[in-house]
């Protein structure tokens, strides 16, 4: 005998479905003038058929600082721990200069847009968010080291050797948190904090 009582999303084979899950990531994200330049040097690696691949829209260009996880819902003790730990990062404003392409390694690794030589203010950046992300108990996530990249392509075959372009002038000015739902291809800006100068 079914219970009336009880509600239909709990009886057998009417379970409600899962809802989406909620990514959220710390990023940089270009300017206007730098997102079109990553465009230029992407269209022209798709029209030189070097690199054959599935290219990432430029609206979604960004360098990912820390990743928080997937999460069944917004929870707001969890924005709210995310954006306190963002609070206390003290980086002056400065400039990042990609000027290289290159793959990971893997078996259909990412085509990037990276650096020739180490940012150490972005290496700080990294550094400082990572901490303090960790006392709020959201760095649990966060990889032991950091490549600072702009993915461009996905499903590369490796490329046998970084392809040198011109340097970027990429001013970082600014951390953003954003949220996507897992399988969405757009991505909604939670908060932007300004770098102290």
């Amino acid at each position: 005998m079914i219970d009336v009582d009880q509600p239909q999303s709990a009886l057998p084979g009417l379970e409600e479905p899962a809802g989406p899950l909620h990514r959220l990531f710390f990023a940089l994200v270009p300017p206007e003038s730098v997102r079109e330049q990553i465009a230029a040097v992407a269209h022209a690696l798709r029209e030189g058929g070097a690199i054959e691949a599935r290219w990432v829209k430029p609206a979604r260009y960004h360098v990912t600082l820390a990743f928080l996880g997937d999460h069944p819902s917004l929870r707001p003790s969890l924005l709210e721990a995310a954006r306190a730990a963002v609070g206390k990062v003290r980086v002056a404003p400065f400039t990042w200069s990609p000027d290289q392409v290159a793959s990971f390694t893997g078996r259909r690794p990412p085509c990037v847009l990276r650096s020739t030589h180490a940012s150490q203010a972005l290496q700080t950046l990294w550094e400082q968010l990572r901490r303090e992300l960790s006392l709020v108990r959201l760095g649990g996530r966060i990889e032991r080291s950091f490549t600072p990249h702009v993915t461009l392509a996905y499903g590369l075959r490796d490329l046998p050797a970084p392809i040198a372009v011109a340097p970027i002038a990429w001013p970082v000015d600014r951390v953003v948190l954003l949220h996507s739902e897992v399988g969405s291809s757009d991505y909604e800006t939670l908060g932007s904090w300004r770098l102290p100068g």
